[in-house]
């Protein structure tokens, strides 16, 4: 288990107090995490949580701890996501799990809120105000217009029996302080990338920690990048240790990067004054090129980009192309096309993530019975107000079914409303009808048309038919094929050249990167920190294995990190 360790990994893994790691760049952290795991896991008694910000993370995490430790230990180990772990927690081992709002849900009901409202803000205004909240544990002043969008929005989740991302952490943090949640009985939890976290994943972890677990934290302030989340980076890493009194580890062996590219970045990097102080060291020695480069436009960027990954890809090697934003991928995307070069962007988009698509898919999934809750955000759709709502939420709970006229009447719907919403039911009960004799190309058919009778933008009708056409391409029941869709079916082929945002690259690397338009106003984005900017570009860079090329435009002033990094 310890095999291959340099002597502060192994320090870390044979730590048995609560301990911070300072990881840099290609450090092997997930490495050492998992040489830990299995450490401690070689102790019968011994239950260890690991604790990553993606599922794919997790997966690789799991796999590479069962490899040095067994499948016998897979018993005693719990490995997930914050969030996957929050929301087993919230099963309350009934069985009983919540429905996820998907970003399509939680958009169409922002956007329902605001309408009612008569409010002007954008519901991507809107979406991170929310965040905000749930991340300072639901807390908002009361009010202002921004607690009166807040509680709108959760009536809005209640009455479709959903709950967001966000809630899944701030429920099971509720629950654990409120005593009616029990955290994980675990001894030793070891959380990765600690420097992301923010408020309410820092106190899920405090709170595993005064239950008794040891815990162990790796991360990297320099490559805290998610400021814009409230990620706590260096005052949480510093806090950690503080409170718990932590044994600090420094892992500066970077096993990734030639010298020359960790050389230029830690030179970026070290002009940032909030971080914690740290020796870089390249081990796999020099031989790496680092280069600054100006082009007239930025097609001949493009250009000079594609010609200059093409060969390399040719010979097997993986290069990337990364820019601080998805708009300046755009011409790089065209020449690629052009070229007849082999490329992913990692950026798309799926039809589950727009608000007419996630209703659509949400309605399929009435339909079928694999939910009964949901109705509310489709009875909004075809028009009927959130007073009407309310009132049949209040005699029916979340669950409405069909009702004589006079009955919802006298509930205080309207007979227009009434009408409507008994035709609504009537409806749905021929779909459900057809669904139940597996007829579910009529079923879906009847679903679409009813949804565009109720669409007025351009934008939702196209929206509504670009699901439909998905779906109808799919085979089997709905929820089988929605659960198709929401998989990350979106994968780079091998031999591709990937085009990403800087954002998106953290925690992957290549052998050769292009960073595209490097210039002044562009990174550092003037509405970011320069700070939270300067550790983005230093992500940016150590993603390099052999070579590392910073473009910008002539028309526009090169970026201070390239000057910075005293490349030429």
């Amino acid at each position: 288990m310890l095999d291959g360790l340099n002597p502060q990994q192994r320090e870390v893994v044979e730590s048995r107090r609560p301990c911070l790691a300072i990881a840099c760049p290609g450090a092997g952290k997930t490495k050492t995490i998992a040489a830990k795991a299995a450490w401690l896991l070689s102790q019968p008694k011994a239950i260890v949580g690991a604790v990553t910000f993606s599922k794919d993370a997790a997966a690789e995490l799991r796999d590479r701890i069962l490899a040095l430790a067994g499948a016998d230990a897979k018993r005693r180990l719990l490995a997930g996501t914050f969030h996957s772990l929050a929301f087993r927690q919230l099963g309350g081992g009934t069985g009983r799990k919540r429905d996820i709002a998907s970003d399509g849900d939680r958009a169409g009901l922002i956007a329902r809120v605001l309408a009612e409202r008569g409010l002007t803000w954008k519901v991507e205004e809107v979406i991170p105000l929310i965040e905000r909240v749930k991340t300072n544990f639901g807390r908002v002043d009361a009010g202002t217009t921004e607690a009166e969008i807040y509680h709108a929005y959760q009536e809005a989740l209640a009455r479709n029996g959903k709950i967001d991302f966000q809630d899944m952490l701030r429920l099971s943090v509720e629950g654990m302080e409120a005593g009616d949640i029990e955290p994980y009985a675990v001894t030793d939890l070891l959380v990765d990338e600690f420097q992301d976290t923010d408020p309410l994943q820092y106190r899920w972890v405090e709170l595993h920690a005064r239950a008794g677990a040891t815990v162990t934290v790796v991360g990297d302030d320099d490559q805290s990048i998610y400021g814009f989340r409230s990620a706590l980076g260096v005052r949480g890493m510093e806090s950690f240790a503080s409170t718990f009194e932590a044994q600090r580890i420094v892992l500066g062996s970077n096993y990734r990067c030639r010298d020359e590219i960790l050389s230029a970045a830690d030179r970026v990097i070290r002009n940032n004054v909030d971080r914690i102080s740290k020796l870089l060291h390249a081990e796999r020695g020099g031989g790496g090129a680092v280069s600054g480069l100006r082009f007239e436009d930025e097609y001949a960027d493009a250009v000079a980009a594609i010609e200059a990954m093409q060969p390399r890809l040719a010979a097997g090697q993986s290069c990337a192309i990364l820019a601080r934003t998805n708009r300046i991928l755009d011409p790089l995307e065209a020449v690629c096309q052009s070229h007849g070069v082999s490329y992913f962007r990692a950026s798309g988009y799926s039809v589950l993530n727009r608000p007419q698509g996630a209703l659509l898919c949400n309605l399929l999934e009435i339909v079928q019975g694999a939910k009964d809750n949901g109705l509310d955000a489709v009875l909004a759709h075809m028009g009927m107000g959130s007073d009407g709502r309310g009132s049949l939420h209040r005699a029916m709970g979340p669950t409405l079914v069909q009702k004589q006229k006079k009955d919802l009447v006298a509930l205080g719907l309207t007979d227009e409303t009434a009408t409507a919403y008994r035709n609504f039911m009537k409806r749905l009960a021929e779909w459900q009808e057809l669904c139940g004799r597996q007829f579910y190309s009529l079923a879906l058919e009847g679903v679409r048309e009813w949804m565009l009778s109720y669409a007025k933008a351009e934008a939702a009708i196209r929206a509504i038919q670009a699901t439909y056409d998905v779906i109808s391409r799919l085979n089997g029941p709905f929820t089988e094929r929605i659960e198709f869709l929401r998989r990350d079916n979106n994968k780079p082929v091998p031999g591709a050249l990937i085009l990403t945002t800087m954002h998106s690259s953290k925690g992957l690397e290549w052998d050769h990167v292009w960073i595209s338009r490097a210039e002044e106003g562009v990174v550092p984005d003037d509405k970011s920190p320069e700070s939270e900017e300067r550790r983005l570009f230093y992500v940016a860079m150590t993603r390099a294995r052999e070579s590392l090329v910073m473009t910008s435009i002539r028309k526009h002033a090169v970026s201070r990190f390239v000057v910075e990094s005293e490349a030429r």
